[in-house]
């Protein structure tokens, strides 16, 4: 088993707050934090949410492509020099715009990590080739399943670049296939798998349990997974 983070939405700072704690006392010790739509508030935002929780949770920024790369280079200046302890920021620039990211990575002291603009194995090789980013995020919805995702995780592995593993909003099938990547790949050295905790219904039998921020995986056969309970065929023609 293996740690995984707990993502906090965009909302106004308060109610961010609130959150952060909520998931400090399930247990967990690293959050990420959706930022990038108005940097004097995301500001705000951050510095609220490390007052309230303290020194020993880490935090992690998700600026989902909202800056320009100078401008992401500000913030991010700011945030170190206010000495909020930010342990990594996510795609601080578009994704397409992989010069900006460069730009970002080589100006700041804080860890950049790829994701959009890691979209597949593709892509990863031409931002490693680059030095463009200091991590890698994959996801296997967006690589295209276990198999572009082990190239990835190859790719970073001969560059000696470290990789989370994330998800997008998939159900407990999705997120089980991705810890059991993740738990086979020394590579991979952070976890992003809060999907399945944050669905209302879980209707999967078996595959990976929770307990806190701690994730772990089965030892049965293949993913573990035995029943997907109350589901129905969806048929094109009358079935």
């Amino acid at each position: 088993g293996f740690e995984t983070d707990l993502t906090i939405s965009l909302n106004a700072p308060d109610e961010m707050v609130r959150d952060a704690l909520s998931a400090v006392g399930e247990g967990y010790t690293a959050l990420k934090l959706k930022v990038g739509n108005d940097p004097a508030l995301d500001f705000a935002r951050v510095r609220a949410i490390r007052e309230a929780i303290g020194a020993g949770v880490a935090i992690r920024l998700d600026a989902n492509q909202g800056w320009g790369a100078k401008e992401a280079v500000r913030i991010i200046r700011r945030f170190e020099a206010e000495g909020l302890g930010i342990e990594l920021i996510e795609q601080p620039v578009k994704a397409h715009d992989l010069e900006g990211l460069k730009y970002v990575t080589d100006h700041v002291e804080t860890d950049i990590m790829a994701d959009e603009s890691a979209f597949g194995p593709l892509e990863v090789m031409r931002l490693l080739s680059q030095r463009a980013c200091d991590l890698i995020n994959i996801k296997l919805m967006k690589a295209g399943g276990l198999h572009n995702a082990v190239k990835i995780a190859s790719f970073a592995e001969t560059m000696d670049v470290q990789c989370m593993m994330g998800c997008m909003l998939e159900s407990k099938v999705g997120i089980t296939a991705a810890a059991c990547l993740a738990a086979g790949r020394r590579i991979v050295t952070r976890a992003d798998l809060d999907a399945a905790v944050l669905l209302a219904e879980d209707p999967v039998v078996g595959g990976a349990t929770f307990a806190g921020n701690r994730l772990q995986v089965s030892d049965a056969p293949g993913l573990g997974i035995v029943d997907v309970q109350g589901w129905q065929p969806i048929c094109r023609v009358a079935c």
